[in-house]
């Protein structure tokens, strides 16, 4: 018998009927935007009753999945989850409309310490050092998150704030992400890691081209990625550190097509490895030769910096062209190679894996970067 203070909710059904009725041509894009909304508000009102809104099957949800574009039905989603104390599931909300004032009222959803998992998708806008500092106010005094992940921009501000959570030893968090990667941060996660956390793994992003000096962490000291390193693997069970580039495309007087090369050679090399317990092989220490390899890529992206500055259309030109003839080709040809060794020696596992191949490509560029 279900509660009868619990309203159900038609969301799931009501899209999946519309699905096929449009498929049909019985249902115009206007129609189907109209009854989208009107699931989403329905659910809405629910949770702004403090109550929950139940699944085709009149269950309870594990997770809610909102995908929203409208800045007013966004508002009124995060104020429904600020009076809502019943749902101790997931909830994963994805917005192209997220401000800094959205960002305040996911502080107050996490105040609640009711979820047990919050997901925001806001890649396109990360929230700024001050939001950050809001929200690492609220995750020190949780208990009840076991997994966090929204797009922070990281500051000078804010790392204290976003890391403190790890001195409550109540904290359940195991999985935080997505920070801006720092110096500042990184100083400030190596001095209060301890065993008492809880925290298993730990995501960081860069932005390749609004934070060109940060690509390959160029501007973080060796001892300050080796102090962090070493804090990982001897005062807390983080088992999993990666870095990824924030995937949109930021807006730069620069060639369109110079910017999606750049993003494909930064994702193709992206800077990511796991640390396993006893054995330290991550993101932060790797091997000589793979720092070379970054260097290799450094040097490029420094002839681009410099050309950019001209704010000359010939110049962009003339990077595009080096693209090109330096890394296309090579990337190109290194790619081949990786085909014709999986062919000749299948039992190479290794060749067969993400971290493998990368490490192949990177050391092809290595030792033809003449």
């Amino acid at each position: 018998m279900l509660p009868n203070d619990i309203d159900f909710s038609y969301l799931n059904s009501e899209i999946k009927k519309d699905e096929i009725l449009k498929s049909k041509g019985k249902l115009t894009e206007n129609k189907a935007q109209d009854k989208k909304i009107e699931c989403l508000m329905h659910d809405v009102r629910i949770l702004a009753n403090n109550k929950i809104p139940l699944d085709i099957k009149g269950n309870y949800p594990n997770c809610l999945l909102f995908e929203i574009d409208d800045i007013e039905h966004l508002t009124e989603l995060l104020d429904a989850m600020e009076k809502n104390y019943t749902f101790k599931g997931s909830l994963i909300i994805s917005s192209k409309r997220f401000t800094d004032n959205l960002g305040l009222k996911i502080a107050k959803i996490i105040s609640n310490n009711s979820l047990a998992s919050l997901k925001i998708i806001n890649p396109n806008k990360p929230f700024s050092d001050r939001v950050a500092c809001v929200i690492g106010d609220a995750l020190e005094k949780n208990t009840s998150l076991i997994k966090f992940g929204c797009f922070l921009d990281i500051g000078e501000n804010s790392p204290v704030h976003i890391i403190k959570f790890l001195t409550n030893p109540n904290s359940r968090l195991r999985v935080l992400k997505h920070l801006r990667i720092t110096k500042k941060l990184f100083e400030t996660l190596s001095q209060y890691l301890n065993k008492g956390s809880k925290l298993t793994k730990i995501k960081f992003y860069y932005e390749p081209l609004k934070e060109v000096n940060l690509l390959y962490i160029k501007e973080i000291e060796q001892d300050v990625l080796d102090n962090l390193a070493n804090k990982i693997e001897t005062n807390s069970y983080i088992c999993k550190v990666k870095i990824i580039p924030n995937p949109p495309e930021y807006k730069q007087d620069i060639n369109e097509q110079l910017t999606k090369d750049i993003q494909v050679i930064s994702e193709t090399l992206q800077f990511s490895a796991s640390i396993v317990a006893k054995k330290l092989a991550s993101a932060l220490n790797t091997d000589k030769k793979f720092l070379e390899q970054n260097r290799f890529i450094d040097n490029i992206l420094e002839k681009i910096d410099r050309e950019e500055g001209k704010k000359e259309q010939n110049a962009i030109v003339s990077i595009r062209s080096y693209l090109d003839r330096v890394i296309g080709e090579s990337l190109n040809q290194a790619l081949y190679d990786l085909e014709v060794q999986r062919e000749r020696a299948p039992d190479r596992k290794e060749l067969f894996t993400a971290t493998g191949s990368i490490k192949f490509i990177a050391q092809y560029l290595l030792d033809h970067k003449e």
